[in-house]
């Protein structure tokens, strides 16, 4: 895979996206890294960044809840063929003493003439933060590499973290998102009217009734690389569906189809169209999925007079409004937030990275490659980091919310990786593993219990010095095979002991008769699970301590001590 530049003849392709008015090209930058470092969306993006002028030297902040600690930016861009030193870094490390204390945050505040800046540290309450103990981190961004000054002073700052040239393009990530065909493909429209006109001077849309028997030919029908840009895959089992395969068989209904079809979207870069033909290349089609595939589905059913109302619209497939005409058309099968969300640079480039290791699939649409096996669904996976991450297992049955409210606080943290997920859905598997340990079924087949026991799973881990390390960042715990091995054991063990616990409380709660908790109930209020979540791991605590139940440090040293 090609690497990026980050030449400044090469930047305009990458930034150009996070251009807006009066923003400086170093502050595009920095939205830009963002975006692919960071994986923010475009609103915290934005909430994120300084612009103006007396930003106090502090082009952005940024708060990782998870890890307590409050980020600060400067992005500097270099035209040249420049290097950085040590000069710079020291100037940015001196000005972070401003956020020394909460009376020097309070000062930049009262003091700064730059409102963005003053209105940041205000609503992320960063006065009171760092009176918490948050702690505060210089991030540095540049597109020019580090000198050998630089080198030598970075070992000595160890709150600063340098992305320079070399390590932006040693740790990008790239969304491997399907390209639109970009083959040119015609349609014979010599016996049929066509309509075409020009939206603007850049976009023109041509709509004709097209023969099935040429549409069926079109590739990626039957792979789905022709729907990449569509917000889902075909959904093979539903009522939209089944009626359209219905009216295919019935060779008397094909001459009406454009009549009570909704038609199909196509998006393409080039679009030719004369009183013969309708010529396109770089195409997707964005809407029709299941339109499509169902026809090819029953190609040999299809007659001379079956035709589809086809609206062509010559546009980039990648553009903004792609987005928009995709969004708008798609309505035939009930579009859902998890089915927007589908073509998010931060779902594709989790698909990308889960799906480089090799261990699992990431499936981010409906009906998006059936063949896959062992996959993880981007909407199991939004469950996992609720109850994980940001331990709210009550609100996992909301699935409503997990791509829509919920979306940027469950996937747009520099955290949430491929790695990150995967691991996590191990530590999941594991408790459905030991989850008939629990002998009320009830209650250890209701779902939300799952989700319940991982949120436990963290709050356990978060008890031992060692387990904190693991969940800010478990990756270096799963780095070769072995340690992926000795970590699953690991979680094994705590796991049984936790469900355990988690079995003699629901026994305790649910009286003789065994229907006094109401855990259906219970398991969707925050305020029972605090409760519930304080006495067992109370009571986990005391067993630790007297041996009874293990702590991650004392079986992960225990395995590493087996192993050596």
């Amino acid at each position: 895979m090609a690497k990026i530049s980050l030449k400044y003849s090469d930047l305009n392709k990458l930034i150009g996206a996070f251009a807006v008015s009066q923003r400086t090209e170093s502050r595009q930058f920095l939205a830009w890294f963002l975006s692919n470092y960071y994986r923010l969306e475009d609103s915290d993006i934005d909430d994120a960044i300084c612009d103006g002028h007396d930003d106090k030297t502090i082009d952005g902040v940024y708060v990782l809840e998870q890890s307590s600690e409050i980020h600060v930016f400067q992005s500097r861009l270099v035209k040249g063929p420049k290097t950085l030193g040590d000069t710079a870094l020291k100037e940015f490390v001196g000005s972070l003493s401003q956020f020394g204390s909460r009376t020097t945050v309070e000062n930049i505040i009262a003091t700064t003439k730059n409102k963005e800046l003053a209105a940041i540290l205000k609503d992320l309450d960063i006065p009171d933060k760092i009176a918490k103990g948050y702690k505060v981190r210089g991030v540095f961004v540049t597109n020019a590499p580090r000198d050998h000054n630089a080198k030598a002073y970075l070992p000595t700052v160890p709150d600063l973290r340098l992305f320079d040239e070399v390590e932006l393009v040693k740790s990008f990530v790239r969304s491997d998102k399907t390209e639109p065909i970009q083959e040119e493909i015609s349609f014979d429209v010599s016996s049929v009217p066509s309509f075409e006109f020009d939206i603007s001077s850049t976009v023109k849309m041509v709509i004709a009734p097209i023969a099935a028997s040429e549409l069926v030919k079109i590739r990626g029908i039957e792979s789905g690389e022709l729907f990449a840009h569509n917000v889902r895959q075909w959904l093979r089992r539903t009522k939209v569906n089944d009626d359209i395969a219905a009216s295919i068989r019935k060779a008397d209904e094909h001459k009406y189809f454009p009549a009570f079809h909704n038609g199909i979207t196509v998006l393409c870069k080039k679009l030719f169209a004369s009183s013969e033909k309708i010529t396109m290349s770089g195409y997707a089609v964005v809407n029709g999925c299941q339109s499509l595939s169902g026809l090819f589905e029953n190609k040999s059913k299809i007659s001379s007079d079956l035709r589809i109302l086809v609206k062509f619209i010559q546009t980039e497939p990648e553009g903004s409004l792609a987005a928009k005409i995709t969004d708008h058309t798609n309505n035939q099968n009930g579009t859902t937030a998890r089915d927007l969300k589908s073509n998010t640079v931060i779902q594709t480039r989790l698909q990308s990275e889960i799906n480089a290791k090799g261990e699992f699939r990431y499936r981010i649409k409906r009906g998006e490659h059936p063949e896959w096996t062992d996959v993880i669904e981007n909407i199991l996976a939004a469950r996992i980091l609720l109850a994980f991450d940001v331990k709210d297992p009550s609100s996992c049955h909301q699935t409503y919310k997990l791509f829509d409210e919920l979306h940027a606080n469950i996937f747009a943290r520099p955290e949430v990786t491929g790695e990150r997920i995967s691991i996590l859905y191990h530590l999941y598997r594991i408790i459905i593993s030991k989850i008939n340990l629990i002998e009320n079924q009830l209650f250890s087949s209701y779902k939300l219990s799952h989700f319940y026991l991982l949120y436990l799973l963290r709050e356990v881990l978060e008890t031992d010095p060692l387990g904190r390390t693991f969940c800010k960042n478990p990756a270096p715990f799963a780095a070769t095979h072995k340690d992926r091995e000795r970590l699953w054991d690991c979680i094994d063990k705590i796991t049984k002991a936790l469900v355990r616990a988690v079995n003699a409380d629901v026994k305790r709660r649910s009286g003789p008769e065994g229907l006094s908790f109401d855990f259906k109930r219970d398991l969707k209020s925050p305020k029972k699970i605090r409760e519930m979540m304080t006495d067992i791991i109370s009571r986990y605590q005391i067993l630790a301590d007297e041996d009874a139940a293990p702590t991650f440090t004392k079986k992960w040293k225990e395995k590493k001590k087996g192993a050596a």
